[in-house]
């Protein structure tokens, strides 16, 4: 998963450790990709990325193993972890009239990170950034 793209963000409120390590090993074994953004801290809300296909699936395993999670169609980026590369995506977005609704990320290297942006209009925004 390296390309800017629309995708699902499943958000889970507050699972234990073994919980997320339930999903992630449910979702491996039906044969679905994700990346899971875990938080700083233990116990807190968690993000897991899928690709849009893979939403009925997912929604069906996490239904038999009793998981509750909310959906939100956002977009991920990979940005280069240094200051002001948000800023630079935010802009961007802005000047094609987009707003910026939802904004989550994770430092994944200290290269890199992942961003999670909510928009009022995915596409357009996904445009602006390429």
């Amino acid at each position: 998963m390296d390309k800017n793209r629309i995708v699902v963000e499943l958000f889970f409120e507050k699972p234990s450790f073994e919980e997320v390590s339930k999903i992630s090993k449910t979702l491996e074994k039906a044969e679905i990709k994700s990346i899971v953004m875990p938080p700083d801290e233990r116990y807190m809300n968690t993000h897991l990325i899928i690709e849009p296909s893979d939403l009925p699936k997912t929604r069906r395993e996490l239904k038999n193993i009793n998981i509750i999670a909310l959906e939100k169609e956002v977009i991920i980026i990979t940005l280069e972890n240094k200051p002001g590369s948000m800023a630079d995506a935010a802009r961007k977005i802005s000047e094609k009239g987009v707003n910026l609704l939802y904004a989550f990320s994770v430092s994944m290297s200290p290269q890199m990170s992942y961003v999670l942006l909510g928009t009022s209009d995915n596409i357009t925004a996904l445009k602006a950034l390429s």
